[in-house]
Protein backbone atom coordinates (compact mmCIF):
# COMPACT_ATOMS: atom_id res chain seq x y z
CA UNK A 1 0.00 0.00 0.00
CA UNK A 2 1.28 3.44 -1.01
CA UNK A 3 1.00 6.07 1.69
CA UNK A 4 0.28 9.50 0.20
CA UNK A 5 -0.89 11.19 3.41
CA UNK A 6 2.40 13.13 3.73
CA UNK A 7 2.00 14.37 0.17
CA UNK A 8 -1.52 15.58 0.97
CA UNK A 9 -0.19 17.33 4.10
CA UNK A 10 2.33 19.21 1.94
CA UNK A 11 -0.53 20.33 -0.30
CA UNK A 12 -2.65 21.52 2.62
CA UNK A 13 0.24 23.55 4.06
CA UNK A 14 0.74 25.40 0.75
CA UNK A 15 -1.82 28.01 -0.30
CA UNK A 16 -0.79 27.67 -3.95
CA UNK A 17 -2.56 24.31 -4.23
CA UNK A 18 -6.24 23.46 -3.98
CA UNK A 19 -7.44 21.11 -1.25
CA UNK A 20 -7.83 17.93 -3.34
CA UNK A 21 -8.05 14.24 -2.45
CA UNK A 22 -4.98 12.91 -4.28
CA UNK A 23 -6.28 9.33 -4.58
CA UNK A 24 -9.47 10.51 -6.25
CA UNK A 25 -7.51 13.03 -8.32
CA UNK A 26 -5.21 10.25 -9.61
CA UNK A 27 -8.26 8.15 -10.56
CA UNK A 28 -9.80 11.14 -12.36
CA UNK A 29 -6.53 11.69 -14.23
CA UNK A 30 -6.52 8.08 -15.45
CA UNK A 31 -10.16 8.40 -16.57
CA UNK A 32 -9.46 11.76 -18.23
CA UNK A 33 -11.90 13.66 -15.98
CA UNK A 34 -9.20 15.94 -14.53
CA UNK A 35 -6.15 17.91 -15.64
CA UNK A 36 -2.82 18.26 -13.83
CA UNK A 37 -3.26 22.06 -13.71
CA UNK A 38 -6.41 21.57 -11.59
CA UNK A 39 -4.09 21.22 -8.58
CA UNK A 40 -2.97 24.85 -8.75
CA UNK A 41 -4.95 27.78 -7.33
CA UNK A 42 -4.27 30.54 -9.88
CA UNK A 43 -6.14 33.24 -7.91
CA UNK A 44 -3.87 32.82 -4.89
CA UNK A 45 -0.79 32.97 -7.14
CA UNK A 46 -1.91 36.30 -8.63
CA UNK A 47 -2.61 37.74 -5.17
CA UNK A 48 0.77 36.67 -3.73
CA UNK A 49 2.73 38.04 -6.69
CA UNK A 50 0.89 41.40 -6.68
CA UNK A 51 1.38 41.78 -2.91
CA UNK A 52 5.14 41.17 -3.27
CA UNK A 53 5.40 43.60 -6.18
CA UNK A 54 3.64 46.35 -4.24
CA UNK A 55 5.91 45.78 -1.21
CA UNK A 56 9.04 45.95 -3.41
CA UNK A 57 7.84 49.14 -5.13
CA UNK A 58 7.31 50.79 -1.73
CA UNK A 59 10.89 50.01 -0.69
CA UNK A 60 12.32 51.26 -4.00
CA UNK A 61 10.28 54.47 -3.76
CA UNK A 62 11.76 55.13 -0.31
CA UNK A 63 15.29 54.44 -1.62
CA UNK A 64 14.80 56.87 -4.53
CA UNK A 65 13.54 59.54 -2.10
CA UNK A 66 16.64 58.97 0.08
CA UNK A 67 18.88 59.24 -3.01
CA UNK A 68 17.22 62.53 -3.96
CA UNK A 69 17.67 63.83 -0.43
CA UNK A 70 21.35 62.83 -0.47
CA UNK A 71 21.83 64.57 -3.82
CA UNK A 72 20.19 67.78 -2.53
CA UNK A 73 22.43 67.75 0.56
CA UNK A 74 25.54 67.36 -1.61
CA UNK A 75 24.49 70.33 -3.76
CA UNK A 76 24.06 72.38 -0.54
CA UNK A 77 27.34 71.15 0.96
CA UNK A 78 28.89 74.63 0.68
CA UNK A 79 26.13 76.07 2.88
CA UNK A 80 27.20 73.96 5.86
CA UNK A 81 29.74 75.47 8.24
CA UNK A 82 31.67 72.20 8.06
CA UNK A 83 31.84 69.62 5.31
CA UNK A 84 31.84 66.94 7.99
CA UNK A 85 28.18 67.63 8.76
CA UNK A 86 27.24 66.86 5.15
CA UNK A 87 29.28 63.64 5.23
CA UNK A 88 27.64 62.50 8.46
CA UNK A 89 24.17 63.17 7.03
CA UNK A 90 25.07 61.26 3.85
CA UNK A 91 26.30 58.33 5.93
CA UNK A 92 23.01 58.32 7.87
CA UNK A 93 21.05 58.35 4.60
CA UNK A 94 23.16 55.52 3.16
CA UNK A 95 22.79 53.40 6.31
CA UNK A 96 19.01 53.97 6.26
CA UNK A 97 18.96 52.87 2.62
CA UNK A 98 21.07 49.80 3.44
CA UNK A 99 18.59 48.90 6.20
CA UNK A 100 15.71 49.02 3.69
CA UNK A 101 17.65 46.90 1.18
CA UNK A 102 18.66 44.49 3.96
CA UNK A 103 14.99 43.83 4.73
CA UNK A 104 14.31 43.00 1.07
CA UNK A 105 17.48 40.93 0.77
CA UNK A 106 16.54 38.99 3.91
CA UNK A 107 13.07 38.36 2.44
CA UNK A 108 14.59 37.03 -0.80
CA UNK A 109 16.96 34.77 1.13
CA UNK A 110 14.10 33.57 3.32
CA UNK A 111 11.93 32.85 0.24
CA UNK A 112 14.77 30.86 -1.33
CA UNK A 113 15.49 28.95 1.90
CA UNK A 114 11.81 28.06 2.37
CA UNK A 115 11.46 27.05 -1.29
CA UNK A 116 14.46 24.71 -1.14
CA UNK A 117 13.00 23.21 2.05
CA UNK A 118 9.65 22.66 0.31
CA UNK A 119 11.32 21.07 -2.74
CA UNK A 120 13.30 18.69 -0.51
CA UNK A 121 10.13 17.79 1.45
CA UNK A 122 8.18 17.00 -1.74
CA UNK A 123 11.05 14.98 -3.22
CA UNK A 124 11.46 13.00 0.02
CA UNK A 125 7.78 12.04 -0.24
CA UNK A 126 7.35 11.48 -3.99
CA UNK A 127 10.63 9.64 -4.79
CA UNK A 128 10.02 6.69 -2.38
CA UNK A 129 6.53 6.28 -3.94
CA UNK A 130 8.02 6.22 -7.44
CA UNK A 131 10.79 3.80 -6.43
CA UNK A 132 8.20 1.47 -4.86
CA UNK A 133 6.11 1.56 -8.04
CA UNK A 134 9.26 0.91 -10.10
CA UNK A 135 9.90 -2.23 -8.04
CA UNK A 136 6.26 -3.35 -8.44
CA UNK A 137 6.59 -2.67 -12.18
CA UNK A 138 9.46 -5.16 -12.43
CA UNK A 139 12.37 -2.68 -12.30
CA UNK A 140 13.64 -3.98 -8.96
CA UNK A 141 17.35 -3.45 -9.67
CA UNK A 142 16.71 0.14 -10.76
CA UNK A 143 14.75 0.80 -7.57
CA UNK A 144 17.39 -0.79 -5.32
CA UNK A 145 20.30 0.96 -7.08
CA UNK A 146 18.84 4.45 -7.32
CA UNK A 147 17.43 4.54 -3.77
CA UNK A 148 20.80 5.19 -2.00
CA UNK A 149 21.82 7.61 -4.78
CA UNK A 150 18.71 9.74 -4.19
CA UNK A 151 18.89 9.58 -0.39
CA UNK A 152 22.54 10.67 -0.28
CA UNK A 153 22.06 13.13 -3.18
CA UNK A 154 19.13 14.91 -1.53
CA UNK A 155 20.99 15.19 1.78
CA UNK A 156 24.16 16.57 0.16
CA UNK A 157 22.28 19.08 -2.02
CA UNK A 158 20.24 20.22 0.99
CA UNK A 159 23.43 20.79 2.99
CA UNK A 160 25.37 22.47 0.14
CA UNK A 161 22.65 24.97 -0.77
CA UNK A 162 21.56 25.85 2.77
CA UNK A 163 24.87 25.79 4.63
CA UNK A 164 27.34 26.80 1.92
CA UNK A 165 25.74 28.73 -0.93
CA UNK A 166 23.27 30.84 1.08
CA UNK A 167 25.96 31.53 3.70
CA UNK A 168 28.41 32.72 1.03
CA UNK A 169 25.71 34.92 -0.54
CA UNK A 170 25.03 36.51 2.86
CA UNK A 171 28.76 37.09 3.35
CA UNK A 172 29.00 38.63 -0.14
CA UNK A 173 26.17 41.04 0.76
CA UNK A 174 27.96 42.09 3.98
CA UNK A 175 31.18 42.71 2.00
CA UNK A 176 29.16 44.73 -0.53
CA UNK A 177 27.75 46.97 2.22
CA UNK A 178 31.23 47.60 3.67
CA UNK A 179 32.63 48.30 0.18
CA UNK A 180 30.04 51.04 -0.43
CA UNK A 181 30.42 52.76 2.94
CA UNK A 182 33.48 54.69 1.81
CA UNK A 183 35.56 55.24 -1.31
CA UNK A 184 38.64 54.37 0.77
CA UNK A 185 37.36 50.84 1.40
CA UNK A 186 37.82 48.64 -1.69
CA UNK A 187 36.34 45.16 -1.42
CA UNK A 188 34.48 44.95 -4.74
CA UNK A 189 36.73 42.22 -6.15
CA UNK A 190 36.34 40.14 -2.98
CA UNK A 191 32.55 40.43 -3.31
CA UNK A 192 32.83 39.37 -6.97
CA UNK A 193 34.98 36.40 -5.93
CA UNK A 194 32.34 35.22 -3.44
CA UNK A 195 29.62 35.61 -6.07
CA UNK A 196 31.61 33.61 -8.65
CA UNK A 197 32.36 30.94 -6.02
CA UNK A 198 28.61 30.51 -5.53
CA UNK A 199 28.02 30.11 -9.27
CA UNK A 200 30.83 27.51 -9.52
CA UNK A 201 29.47 25.51 -6.56
CA UNK A 202 25.92 25.56 -8.00
CA UNK A 203 27.24 24.43 -11.40
CA UNK A 204 29.38 21.66 -9.88
CA UNK A 205 26.51 20.32 -7.72
CA UNK A 206 24.16 20.45 -10.71
CA UNK A 207 26.56 18.59 -13.04
CA UNK A 208 27.72 15.91 -10.59
CA UNK A 209 24.25 15.04 -9.27
CA UNK A 210 22.53 14.87 -12.68
CA UNK A 211 25.49 12.97 -14.13
CA UNK A 212 25.28 10.26 -11.46
CA UNK A 213 21.49 9.96 -11.63
CA UNK A 214 21.38 9.89 -15.44
CA UNK A 215 24.19 7.35 -15.91
CA UNK A 216 22.95 4.96 -13.22
CA UNK A 217 19.31 5.38 -14.25
CA UNK A 218 19.90 4.64 -17.94
CA UNK A 219 22.35 1.76 -17.36
CA UNK A 220 20.41 -0.07 -14.62
CA UNK A 221 16.99 0.46 -16.25
CA UNK A 222 18.25 -1.16 -19.47
CA UNK A 223 19.39 -4.20 -17.45
CA UNK A 224 16.01 -4.44 -15.68
CA UNK A 225 14.03 -4.21 -18.92
CA UNK A 226 16.14 -6.98 -20.45
CA UNK A 227 15.56 -9.17 -17.35
CA UNK A 228 11.77 -8.60 -17.46
CA UNK A 229 11.58 -9.42 -21.18
CA UNK A 230 13.66 -12.57 -20.64
CA UNK A 231 11.40 -13.70 -17.77
CA UNK A 232 8.25 -13.11 -19.85
CA UNK A 233 9.74 -15.05 -22.78
CA UNK A 234 10.73 -17.94 -20.49
CA UNK A 235 7.26 -18.12 -18.89
CA UNK A 236 5.51 -17.96 -22.28
CA UNK A 237 7.75 -20.59 -23.87
CA UNK A 238 8.37 -23.18 -21.18
CA UNK A 239 5.08 -23.34 -19.23
CA UNK A 240 2.66 -25.46 -21.22
CA UNK A 241 -0.93 -24.39 -22.02
CA UNK A 242 -1.19 -21.39 -19.70
CA UNK A 243 2.30 -19.97 -20.31
CA UNK A 244 1.17 -17.25 -22.72
CA UNK A 245 -1.80 -16.36 -20.51
CA UNK A 246 0.47 -15.95 -17.45
CA UNK A 247 2.96 -13.94 -19.49
CA UNK A 248 0.26 -11.58 -20.77
CA UNK A 249 -1.23 -11.20 -17.26
CA UNK A 250 2.15 -10.28 -15.81
CA UNK A 251 2.66 -7.83 -18.68
CA UNK A 252 -0.67 -6.13 -17.89
CA UNK A 253 0.18 -5.98 -14.17
CA UNK A 254 3.60 -4.44 -14.81
CA UNK A 255 2.18 -1.95 -17.33
CA UNK A 256 -0.54 -0.90 -14.86
CA UNK A 257 2.07 -0.32 -12.14
CA UNK A 258 4.16 1.82 -14.50
CA UNK A 259 1.04 3.76 -15.55
CA UNK A 260 0.28 4.56 -11.87
CA UNK A 261 3.96 5.48 -11.42
CA UNK A 262 3.76 7.88 -14.35
CA UNK A 263 0.60 9.47 -12.90
CA UNK A 264 2.29 10.09 -9.54
CA UNK A 265 5.43 11.27 -11.33
CA UNK A 266 3.36 13.84 -13.26
CA UNK A 267 1.67 14.97 -10.03
CA UNK A 268 5.12 15.32 -8.44
CA UNK A 269 6.35 17.49 -11.33
CA UNK A 270 3.29 19.76 -11.06
CA UNK A 271 3.83 20.03 -7.29
CA UNK A 272 7.47 21.05 -7.82
CA UNK A 273 6.50 23.68 -10.40
CA UNK A 274 3.65 24.95 -8.20
CA UNK A 275 5.89 25.23 -5.12
CA UNK A 276 8.56 27.16 -7.03
CA UNK A 277 6.39 29.29 -9.31
CA UNK A 278 5.43 32.04 -6.86
CA UNK A 279 8.86 32.28 -5.12
CA UNK A 280 10.61 32.49 -8.50
CA UNK A 281 8.23 35.21 -9.72
CA UNK A 282 8.63 37.07 -6.41
CA UNK A 283 12.43 37.02 -6.52
CA UNK A 284 12.45 37.90 -10.23
CA UNK A 285 10.11 40.86 -9.66
CA UNK A 286 12.33 42.16 -6.83
CA UNK A 287 15.41 41.88 -9.09
CA UNK A 288 13.66 43.82 -11.88
CA UNK A 289 12.52 46.52 -9.44
CA UNK A 290 16.09 46.90 -8.11
CA UNK A 291 17.51 47.10 -11.64
CA UNK A 292 15.00 49.83 -12.54
CA UNK A 293 15.71 51.61 -9.22
CA UNK A 294 19.48 51.58 -9.90
CA UNK A 295 18.88 53.02 -13.39
CA UNK A 296 16.68 55.81 -11.94
CA UNK A 297 19.08 56.69 -9.10
CA UNK A 298 22.21 56.85 -11.31
CA UNK A 299 21.29 60.11 -13.17
CA UNK A 300 20.66 61.78 -9.81
CA UNK A 301 24.39 61.50 -9.18
CA UNK A 302 24.40 58.97 -6.31
CA UNK A 303 26.87 56.48 -7.73
CA UNK A 304 27.37 54.56 -4.49
CA UNK A 305 23.61 53.99 -4.01
CA UNK A 306 23.09 53.06 -7.69
CA UNK A 307 26.09 50.69 -7.63
CA UNK A 308 24.96 49.13 -4.36
CA UNK A 309 21.45 48.48 -5.71
CA UNK A 310 22.80 47.00 -8.94
CA UNK A 311 25.24 44.70 -7.13
CA UNK A 312 22.50 43.63 -4.71
CA UNK A 313 20.27 42.72 -7.65
CA UNK A 314 23.13 40.57 -9.02
CA UNK A 315 23.40 38.71 -5.70
CA UNK A 316 19.63 38.19 -5.78
CA UNK A 317 20.07 36.77 -9.28
CA UNK A 318 22.53 34.20 -7.87
CA UNK A 319 19.89 33.26 -5.26
CA UNK A 320 17.30 32.88 -8.05
CA UNK A 321 19.70 30.71 -10.09
CA UNK A 322 20.29 28.53 -7.00
CA UNK A 323 16.56 27.91 -6.55
CA UNK A 324 16.16 27.19 -10.27
CA UNK A 325 19.10 24.75 -10.13
CA UNK A 326 17.51 22.78 -7.26
CA UNK A 327 14.16 22.76 -9.08
CA UNK A 328 15.68 21.54 -12.38
CA UNK A 329 17.78 18.87 -10.63
CA UNK A 330 14.80 17.24 -8.96
CA UNK A 331 12.47 17.90 -11.91
CA UNK A 332 14.85 15.86 -14.12
CA UNK A 333 15.20 13.26 -11.33
CA UNK A 334 11.43 12.63 -11.21
CA UNK A 335 11.25 12.72 -15.02
CA UNK A 336 13.94 10.04 -15.27
CA UNK A 337 12.05 7.83 -12.83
Amino acid sequence: KINISKLEEELKDNEIFKNIDLKQFAKDLIKGDAKLTDLINTENIKKLVIDQLIASLKVITMIIVLALLSSILKSLEGSFSSGEVSKIVNYIIFITMVTLVLVNFKDVLSIAYTTVNSIISIVNVIVPILLTLLAVGGLTTTSATLSPVFVSGVSIINMVFKNVIFTLITLAFCVLVINNLSKNIKLKRFSELLKKANVVIVGAAFTVYLGLVSIQGIYVTSFDKFAVKSAKFAVGSFIPVIGNFVSDSVDILLSSSLLIKNIFGSIGLILLIGICLVPIIKIFSIIIVYKIGAAIVEPIGEDNISSFMDETSKLMTVILVSVLAVLIMFFITISIL
